[in-house]
């Protein structure tokens, strides 16, 4: 990529897209300052009135002089409440609607990564991205490139008034500028080395506070959650470190560059009294020459203090443009839908890197309202089949179809409208336990949920609740028992009402008793249904109507349970071992 397009990426995004917009937002800005600043030319005019009678003993004081000056600051007050209130409500409004609107836009850009793309990001590089870094972004998209443009207009313009009336007068208060440049320079390039590896542990400290805080029970109960805070506490002192070391980076130009620019007073003062010798200016030019001066050179150190902001939030921008550069699930052109729910896996191969294949030129089929099972040792592809089926990634080769029509074909709204799962390890969401549920179908009744919960057989024990079903469960469903969080699961499912059902072995590490309600709940949700289940505990797929045994990717074997255990294959041997491990006592 070349740098002129790098710029035009970087321009993008600090614009959320809209560059006209902005451009109008930053002279909104400048009109607002510029017109902040006329009472501080009507002073200097001021001064210069009361100042000449002193200066030219000919000259009387006249009242009309500051009358006039007295209207102009009248019509200025009113011209910057009418400008200031456009320019507030561009960056209340406009400006924040136009980053709100940005961050939807990339909540969308999540939804619709494969979900590959979570398997190597997680949750402490997303969630710093979006809200430290983005913050980064919105500081310099709001204040630092706006204020910085209003600045370098500022100064042209000062630089063009003060020339008037005298150029060497000018000079020698721009003179000491060019000097103060390279602590610039050097402040922003050490700030660019050591953004990087700030951002780095950002994210990693963010990444340790969601682990240490979401694996806290289990810390407690071996009795590691001093040893488990070490490594967060020493995550928190490197980010210390890392923090206090980009400041001393960007200490250059806060302690040299503004020394240099204060010495530009002393050659201003000395300057203008060689000038004012010589009889080249006038006392009052030389008095509002000092006086500007002072104007003049803080805005110099505001906007080089900008520079370095830049150079930090750079690396934030790499990271958000990476992010949007992402692949996104292709949209098909014309989606197709269908009716039917049969599934078919024609030779289908996959590899989550591309290169090594985890699934193996699979074929099976699904008919419409048949109960299917996977079963196989862990990481014979079992979930990956389900997970590709609902298109959470993209397969390399072969085709996978729902109804005859291939499910790249459809929507992924369509799609995941035909498709209801429940996994083991169950996610709710930290809400009412009404509108966990109501996620199968957002548009809900709360009969339709109570019916929904009552055939997941969970509406007994939400009525127990204080609240019911307005009670609040704790993130990721903390505050339920493992079975009540997995028939609330099943509740969204029966909910959704999808024709194809997949279940990753919901009775799983469960106990008997909530087993036996679970069991309950799935009869319910399978009814009329195609029914994918990827099964542990083979006794719960014995009535399958088709067992598909994988191994390593591929498929092995087929067929019922009798067919299977008539083969004396790897089924068999499977359901052999299960049989003997329940049979199993402690003497």
């Amino acid at each position: 990529m070349t740098k002129r397009e790098k710029l035009a990426k970087w321009w993008d995004i600090i614009t959320y897209g809209n560059s006209r917009k902005y451009v109008g937002f930053i002279a909104w800005l400048f009109f607002d300052s510029f017109v902040a600043s006329i009472p501080s030319s009507i002073m200097m005019v001021a001064v210069y009135y009361l100042l000449a009678p002193v200066l030219d003993s000919s000259n009387a004081y006249e009242q009309k002089p500051f009358w006039v000056l007295v209207g102009i600051l009248l019509v200025q007050t009113a011209a910057y409440v009418f400008i200031r209130r456009k320019s507030y409500l561009d960056i209340c409004v406009g400006h924040v609607s136009a980053q709100q609107e940005d961050k939807l836009n990339l909540g969308n850009k999540l939804r619709s990564l494969p979900m590959g793309f979570y398997a190597t990001h997680d949750a402490g590089e997303l969630s710093t991205l979006m809200m430290r870094n983005y913050e980064e972004i919105e500081n310099l998209s709001s204040s630092v490139v706006s204020n910085g443009a209003v600045i370098l207009i500022r100064l042209v313009i000062a630089l063009v008034v003060l020339s008037i009336f005298n150029v060497k007068m000018t000079l020698a208060m721009f003179i000491v500028i060019p000097l103060a440049i390279p602590f610039a320079v050097i402040s922003y390039k050490r700030v660019a080395n050591t953004s990087a590896e700030l951002i780095a542990i950002q994210q990693q400290t963010a990444a340790n506070v969601i682990e240490y805080t979401a694996g806290i029970t289990t810390l407690q109960a071996y009795d590691r959650t001093g040893s488990a805070f070490a490594g967060l506490k020493d995550s928190f002192a490197k980010l210390r470190d890392d923090s206090k070391r980009q400041e001393k980076a960007g200490g250059a130009v806060s302690m040299y560059g503004r020394a240099i620019l204060f010495l530009g007073i002393a050659v201003v003062m000395g300057a203008g009294a060689k000038l004012l010798v010589s009889g080249e200016i006038t006392p009052f030019f030389y008095i509002m020459s000092l006086l500007a001066a002072l104007q003049v050179y803080e805005p110099i150190m505001q906007l080089f203090v900008f520079v370095i902001s830049m150079a930090r939030i750079n690396q934030c921008i790499e990271k958000l443009s990476s992010l949007r550069s992402k692949r996104e699930l292709a949209v098909p052109e014309h989606p197709k839908t269908t009716d039917r729910s049969d599934i078919e896996f024609s030779d289908v191969h996959f590899a989550y890197d591309g290169r090594n294949e985890i699934i193996k030129g699979i074929s099976f089929t699904i008919p419409e309202r048949k109960f299917v099972a996977l079963v196989g040792a862990s990481g014979s592809g079992k979930t990956t089949i389900a997970r590709l089926l609902a298109r959470f990634w993209d397969i390399q080769q072969g085709k996978i179809s729902i109804g005859g029509t291939d499910i790249t074909d459809m929507t992924q709204e369509h799609l995941l409208s035909k498709i209801s799962m429940v996994f083991q390890d169950v996610y709710l969401f930290r809400d009412t336990i009404e509108n966990n549920i109501r996620i199968g179908k957002p548009e809900a009744t709360h009969e339709e949920i109570v019916n929904a919960a009552k055939a997941a057989a969970c509406h007994e024990f939400i009525q127990s609740l204080p609240n019911g079903y307005d009670t609040m469960i704790g993130e990721g469903g903390s505050t339920l028992s493992g079975g009540e969080k997995q028939r609330i699961s099943i509740a969204r499912a029966i909910l959704s009402d999808a024709p194809i059902v997949f279940l990753d072995e919901a009775t799983a590490s469960l106990d008997p008793e909530n087993e036996v309600l679970i069991q309950q709940a799935i009869d319910e949700l399978v009814k009329n249904k195609t029914v994918l289940v990827i099964a542990h505990r083979l006794h719960s797929v014995m009535n399958a109507d088709d067992i598909i045994v994988l191994d390593n990717g591929s498929i092995i074997e087929e067929g019922t349970h009798s067919e299977l255990i008539a083969k004396g294959g790897k089924y068999a041997a499977l359901w052999k071992n299960q049989q003997n491990a329940g049979s199993w006592k402690i003497a």
